[in-house]
């Protein structure tokens, strides 16, 4: 069986990144591939309490909600996405850990968080829609009622911020981070993952694509001509 891949999408609060996940998703499974979309932090049980502290619904320090979030992800990993991806399944995040990065780095320090995250696999490639904070937090305000326990724009503005410094960063340790202009139509950002997918994919051609089965020659033929045809 070849192995899948992991596309991950991040950014601040209304960045566009629940859109652009389906977008893609859509888009694969129209070219018969098959596709597992996902979202953190997960439904699961440790989850489930993340979001409630996100709702302000819940209280938990800023400590312990770093070890919840790095908790939630190694679940999330062990038990979907990493069975999945050893089944040739392409795995779609909507954020992974560069948003622990970015977002509990404001009150934890960065070094102690990419330790308790350093198990986690690296994505094939993380697409960074980068918005305006004022643009999101005005998505937003259109969309909601209440605001999140990050979502003030003070904080939106700072978080950006960390989430290009660790971009560039995280890059010169081989990390496969494209930082995407987000405040475009969604036709123009889709077009942009699409064009990023599918140079990621004739790479990889060889060594994954396995649908449900084994990649038959016919299959393999199929493929490359649909590689060769689509921009």
């Amino acid at each position: 069986m070849y192995r899948g891949l992991l596309f991950v999408f991040e950014g601040i609060d209304g960045a566009g990144l629940t859109t652009q996940s389906y977008l893609l998703k859509e888009w694969l499974e129209k070219h018969n591939f098959v596709v597992f979309l996902t979202k953190e932090p997960t439904d699961g049980p440790i989850g489930s309490q993340i979001r409630l502290v996100l709702n302000k619904r819940l209280i938990m320090s800023p400590t312990a909600l770093a070890l919840a979030f790095a908790a939630d992800r190694m679940d999330h990993l062990e038990n979907e996405i990493i069975p999945k991806i050893k089944n040739g399944v392409i795995v779609i995040s909507d954020r992974y850990y560069l948003s622990s990065y970015a977002y509990q780095s404001l009150n934890v320090d960065l070094d102690w968080l990419l330790k308790i995250n350093s198990k986690c696999l690296k994505p094939d490639v993380i697409f960074l829609l980068d918005v305006p904070a004022l643009i999101c937090k005005r998505r937003m305000e259109k969309m909601r009622w209440h605001v999140e326990l990050y979502e003030e724009l003070e904080k939106l503005e700072e978080v950006r911020k960390r989430f290009l410094a660790l971009a560039e960063n995280l890059r010169k340790s081989e990390e496969n981070i494209v930082v995407i202009d987000g405040n475009r139509p969604i036709n123009e950002v889709h077009a942009d993952v699409r064009a990023i997918t599918m140079d990621i994919i004739k790479r990889r051609a060889k060594g994954i694509l396995a649908p449900k089965k084994l990649i038959t020659e016919e299959e393999r033929v199929k493929l490359t001509d649909f590689l060769n045809k689509t921009t």
